[in-house]
């Protein structure tokens, strides 16, 4: 599952393979994928990038939930 808090940060529950298939759904950029000290994640910088997630079914959670269920490498 994709998840998504209001800072805008994008990961997975599941796999870094669905990341970034859904990344790519969005027309987001393989080389914009951030892993800073193990957490694996896209930063959803426009409103427009949040909400077009949104619509392709990303679940929005707080971002204590985010960072508790993100897929780690």
């Amino acid at each position: 599952m994709i998840l998504i808090d209001k800072v805008g940060h994008m990961v997975s529950d599941s796999s870094l393979e669905e990341l970034h298939e859904f990344a790519k759904r969005i027309f987001m950029r393989r080389e914009w994928f951030q892993d800073k000290n193990n957490h694996p994640h896209y930063d959803l910088t426009t409103g427009n990038a949040k909400e077009r997630a949104l619509e392709k079914g990303a679940i929005m959670v707080n971002s204590k939930e985010l960072a508790q269920r993100m897929v780690r490498q």
